[in-house]
C-alpha cells in the first residue's frame, strides 16, 4: 500500500498570507476583516478603496487639528466667575498741566514775542526758553533754529529750571473711598515727556527703575512699598484694606477719587500749548505714562466723570511650556530689561525708544531712563529725535505685519520684541463732563471758599470710580492638553476606521508575543504550516 504524499510546507509569502488573514480575522479595525476573506477580487478591491479613502480622510482631519494646535496654541476665554474689584489695584492717576511754567517766574509767550520782534533777552531768558519749548506743542526744526540757543546736548541744569518755572499744581478737597485726605500725601510729582506731572496710586521708582537709573531729587519718590501685591499674583492673603497701591473696596463715585484744581488765570500760556486745562492718563501701578500718547481731557471749568471698567487677563501655569512667541506673551521670568525691573509691554517699548534713540543720535530724550554719562538731547537734536521714534514705530509695525523682522541693525543695538505680559491689567474709563458754575457754589459756600478769587482762577473737578463692584477677566489655558489632544486624534481615528488602543495591542501581539507563542506552541512563527 503506498503512502499518501506529504503536504509540501507553504513558502514564506504564503505564510505572512496567511498569518495578515488571521490578522484580519481576529482585529477590530473596521473593514479589515474582509481582506482576510476568501472573496472575489473586485469585493477586496471595493473594500480597499473605501479604506483608503476613510483612512485619507481621517489623516487630513488629525493634520488639520495639529495645524491648529500648532499654530495657536493657546486660546482666550472668559472666566466663569466674577472677580471682585478689591482683588485688583485702583488705577494710577497722572494729571500734568498743560501750562508748563508759572508766569511770573518765567513767562514763556513774552519772550517768544521778544525774539520774534528782535528785541534781545537776557542769557537766562534764552536758556529758560530753550529749555521750556522741548515741553510745549511740537515745533518744525526751524522754529528752533531761529528762536532758541541751538544746543545739541544739555546738562542736568535742564531739570532744575523745568523744576523752578514748573506750573503750581493747586490740588484740593481730596477724596478717595469717602474719606478726605491730604492731597499733598495722595499725589507724588514725576517726569514725563509732558514735563512734571502729579501721580496717584504709582510705585516707588525704587520698585520700576533698576538701581543703575538716574532720577531727579525726590521725583517719583512715593515712600511706600508693595510687598503685598504683584502684577501676576495680585494681593496677598494677609492685605488688609489699607494695603498699597491702594484698592477700592466698593464700586461707585462716593467710594471713588475725586479732588478739585484751581488755576491761575494769570499762568495760562497759549503760546507755549493750543490746549488749556489738565491731561489725565489711568494706567496700572507699573507702568511708566507717556501723557502725549494716551490721556482724556480736563477742561478749566469743568466737571469731569470717569467710570472704570477693568479688562485683566490672567494665563494658567500650563501655557509656561509653550515659547513666549506661540503663546503670544511674556512672564515676568522670560525677559529682563535693562532699565526697569518690572516688565511690560509700554516699558519694554519705553526702553526700546530710548535704546534706538541712544544709538542713532547719541543722546536721549528728557523723559527717557537714562544712566549716568548719558546725555540729553537739546533742541540741535529734535529732527533726530523725531526721526528715531517714528523709524522705531515703522520697523515695530513691519515686524507685527511680518513684513520683516526687527532685529539688531549693524550700529544699533535694538530689540522691541515687546509682547504683551501673561498677567496684565489695563483700565477702560467713559467719559462724561458737564460745565459747572463753582462761582456759584462760592458764593452759596462762604466758609468753604472764601479766599477764592473768581476774577482770578479757573477751577475743574475730576471723579473716578469704578463701576461695578466685580468684573468678568479673560483667562489664557492650553487651547488642547494631552487628555484633549489625545480626545480629539482618537476620537477622529474612531470615527474613520474603529481605531483604539485595543488596536494597537493587537497589532503589537500580532508582531511580538503570538509570533513568540507559536514558535512554542507548533515550532513555526506562522503557526500550524497546514
Amino acid at each position: 500500500m503506498s503512502k499518501p504524499s506529504e503536504i509540501p510546507p507553504p513558502n514564506f509569502f504564503k505564510k505572512v498570507r496567511n498569518y495578515f488573514r488571521e490578522y484580519c480575522l481576529c482585529t477590530s479595525i473596521h473593514g479589515f476583516r474582509y481582506f482576510g476573506e476568501k472573496r472575489t477580487i473586485f469585493e477586496r478591491v471595493w473594500w480597499f478603496i473605501n479604506f483608503v479613502i476613510c483612512l485619507a480622510g481621517c489623516v487630513y482631519f488629525i493634520y488639520g487639528v495639529y495645524k491648529k494646535w500648532d499654530t495657536s496654541p493657546v486660546i482666550v476665554t472668559f472666566a466663569t466667575t466674577g472677580t471682585p474689584i478689591f482683588d485688583i489695584p485702583f488705577p494710577s492717576v497722572t494729571i500734568c498741566p498743560e501750562s508748563k511754567s508759572v508766569q511770573s517766574i518765567f513767562n514763556y509767550t513774552k519772550v517768544l514775542q521778544m525774539k520774534e520782534d528782535g528785541i534781545n533777552v537776557t542769557q537766562i531768558e534764552n536758556t529758560n526758553f530753550a529749555y521750556l519749548s522741548l515741553l510745549c506743542d511740537l515745533r518744525d526744526d526751524q522754529f528752533y533754529s531761529k528762536f532758541t540757543d541751538y544746543k545739541y546736548t544739555y546738562s542736568d541744569d535742564f531739570f532744575n529750571v523745568i523744576n523752578t518755572v514748573k506750573a503750581k499744581f493747586d490740588i484740593q478737597d481730596c477724596r478717595y473711598m469717602g474719606l478726605s485726605h491730604n492731597c499733598k500725601n495722595l499725589f507724588t510729582p514725576i517726569l514725563t515727556d509732558e514735563g512734571v506731572c502729579y501721580t496717584f496710586n504709582m510705585l516707588d521708582r525704587s520698585e520700576i527703575f533698576n538701581d543703575s537709573m538716574v532720577h531727579y531729587r525726590d521725583y517719583h519718590h512715593v515712600g511706600r512699598v508693595s510687598h503685598q501685591w504683584t502684577m501676576k499674583d495680585g494681593y496677598t492673603q494677609d492685605a488688609g484694606i489699607y494695603a498699597y497701591p491702594r484698592r477700592a473696596l466698593y464700586a461707585g463715585a462716593t467710594n471713588g477719587l475725586t479732588f478739585n484744581i484751581l488755576t491761575q488765570k494769570e499762568d495760562l500760556d497759549y503760546a507755549c500749548t493750543s490746549m488749556q486745562g489738565y491731561r489725565v492718563l489711568l494706567h496700572t501701578p507699573i507702568r511708566l505714562p507717556r501723557p502725549s500718547q494716551q490721556y482724556f481731557q480736563l477742561p478749566l471749568d469743568q466737571r469731569v466723570v470717569g467710570a472704570i471698567h477693568p479688562l485683566m487677563i490672567t494665563t494658567s501655569e500650563s501655557v509656561k511650556k509653550f515659547r513666549p512667541e506661540k503663546r503670544e506673551c511674556y512672564f515676568p521670568t522670560d525677559r529682563k530689561l535693562k532699565y526697569f525691573k518690572i516688565y511690560s509691554a509700554l516699558n519694554c517699548m519705553m526702553e526700546c525708544l530710548t535704546n534706538y534713540t541712544l544709538d542713532v543720535c547719541g543722546c536721549v530724550n528728557f523723559f527717557m531712563p537714562r544712566e549716568n554719562g548719558t546725555k540729553i538731547c537739546g533742541t540741535g537734536y529734535i529732527d533726530c529725535l523725531i526721526y528715531a521714534e517714528a523709524a522705531m514705530q515703522v520697523k515695530h509695525l513691519k515686524n507685527q505685519l511680518n513684513q520683516t523682522k526687527l532685529q539688531k541693525s549693524p550700529g544699533l543695538d535694538v530689540d522691541c520684541n515687546c509682547l504683551p505680559i501673561c498677567d496684565d491689567l489695563t483700565y477702560e474709563v467713559d467719559i462724561s463732563q458737564s460745565n459747572w458754575d463753582w462761582e456759584k457754589q462760592k458764593a452759596a459756600q462762604r466758609q468753604k471758599y472764601q479766599n477764592y478769587s473768581t476774577e482770578k482762577t479757573h477751577m475743574s473737578s475730576l471723579t473716578i470710580y469704578f463701576d461695578t463692584n466685580s468684573f468678568i477677566r479673560s483667562q489664557r489655558n492650553e487651547l488642547y492638553g494631552p487628555t484633549d489632544f489625545l480626545a480629539n486624534f482618537g476620537g477622529l481615528l474612531g470615527l474613520f476606521t474603529g481605531f483604539s488602543i485595543l488596536s494597537l495591542l493587537e497589532i503589537i501581539y500580532f508582531l511580538s508575543v503570538r509570533m513568540i507563542c507559536n514558535l512554542y506552541l507548533y515550532g513555526f512563527w506562522a503557526g500550524p504550516q497546514t
